[in-house]
């Protein structure tokens, strides 16, 4: 049998699509038998949510109608909670405004009686570490989907494993070949301006790392502090690097560029992704012709995860779905459908031992692709330890970045 494109990177193709449309007609269910999830698009299997109201009742002898809700932005969804109060049972906010929620007191602490993370063992490798700096006994942070930022760029007008430095986002190499802008930048001040301020720094980077071979303390120090702190010189040092990048910039987007570039209808060769994005179009029919790598200079690994907010009705249904969604059969049944790196270790140890054995990654692609994929989807040691994670800036600061980047994006 001739297996799919999305065949060959999991066990099984699953048919359903996400609707990520909420859930109508709840009638007038007591609240203790509705959970209210508050989650990002394409980020759980649709059959996932039936099979979790059946789970819960077994568990329980309790039935329970899920109400799913999506939001675009992390942005959004804190404002429906600190402003607005709704009481979702549990929302999936990015690391950075975890912290936020956290420090805030807009989190509650999971129970342990339900759900007990313990060590965080069951997590994958390094995760503990990352989440560690903003909940130091995880207490509330539940791990969900995880990655990297980096270069995605398509083969067929750029040679595989050719660009390995920041550099590529500013040059006008293809510009001058072509007339045309081909670089796609991310829509998102966090990631905008953290990526701007390691690219003014590359040769203060090279310095400490002795010339990107050595990923030692100083040099993590150094990288780290471009995602967690900020002052006006800092933002002034971004907002030229990125008014600079400009000259390049076809478009700035957040989800549709890596479909325009799947579908030919951009003039863009490479771009800024999450690898998440990049996965995903990579497991689509036709999307074997692209790369992605995380630079030389230094990046960022992102965890969303689940938090139950201050104002949740159904704690009790809460704690349950995150010991639903974390068992094994379920995780590897998201894994499957999103094709992004989830947070399971035993889910993700077992699929990386499957692309590994899988002879069909080296058929009809380019030389090295598999390789390429699986540092991807499964970041060595060498590549995690040149990414730093976001962490919180604070509402002063963050108003500054929001206002620095409309400036950026207004500027002609």
């Amino acid at each position: 049998m001739i297996m799919t494109k999305r065949e060959r990177f999991v066990s099984a193709a699953l048919a359903a699509v996400m609707g990520c449309a909420p859930l109508a007609m709840l009638g007038c269910a007591p609240r203790e038998n509705v959970l209210k999830i508050y989650n990002w698009g394409d980020y759980i299997e649709d059959s996932l949510v039936e099979e979790f109201e059946a789970w819960y009742e077994e568990q329980t002898g309790e039935a329970i109608t899920v109400q799913y809700d999506t939001f675009d932005t992390n942005e959004t969804m804190i404002m429906r909670i600190e402003t607005q109060k709704a009481d979702y049972d549990l929302v999936c906010p990015s690391d950075y405004m975890a912290e936020r929620m956290i420090t805030s007191g807009l989190a509650l602490p999971v129970d342990k009686e339900i759900f007990d993370m313990g060590d965080m063992s069951m997590f994958y490798d390094g995760l503990a570490e990352m989440i560690e700096p903003f909940d130091e006994n995880y207490e509330y942070f539940v791990p969900y989907v995880w990655g990297t930022f980096g270069i995605m760029y398509d083969v067929n007008y750029i040679k595989p494993g050719s660009i390995d430095s920041w550099s590529a986002m500013w040059s006008d190499k293809w510009y001058k070949e072509s007339g045309r802008k081909r670089t796609l930048m991310k829509d998102s001040v966090r990631d905008a301006y953290s990526l701007a301020r390691i690219y003014a720094n590359t040769d203060k980077l090279s310095a400490l790392s002795n010339g990107f071979t050595d990923y030692n303390a100083e040099y993590r120090k150094e990288l780290v502090s471009y995602f967690s702190e900020v002052d006006d010189v800092a933002i002034k040092e971004a907002q030229d690097a990125l008014i600079k990048q400009k000259s390049v910039v076809c478009k700035y987007e957040v989800d549709d560029g890596k479909n325009d570039m799947l579908a030919g209808t951009t003039d863009a060769y490479l771009g800024f992704f999450w690898s998440c994005d990049a996965g995903l179009i990579m497991i689509e029919e036709g999307g074997e012709h692209f790369y992605y790598t995380v630079p030389k200079e230094g990046s960022n690994v992102w965890v969303d995860g689940w938090i139950i907010p201050k104002y949740a009705g159904n704690t009790k249904a809460a704690n349950y779905f995150l010991k639903f969604i974390n068992e094994h059969e379920f995780a590897a049944i998201n894994f499957e459908w999103m094709g992004e790196s989830v947070s399971v270790k035993s889910v993700m140890d077992e699929a990386k031992a499957a692309i590994e054995e899988n002879d069909e990654f080296e058929e009809g692609y380019y030389e090295g692709y598999k390789q390429m994929y699986l540092d991807m989807m499964f970041p060595p040691k060498d590549v995690i330890a040149r990414c730093g994670i976001m962490r919180d800036f604070g509402m002063k600061m963050n108003t500054e970045l929001d206002s620095m980047w409309i400036d950026v994006k207004t500027m002609w």
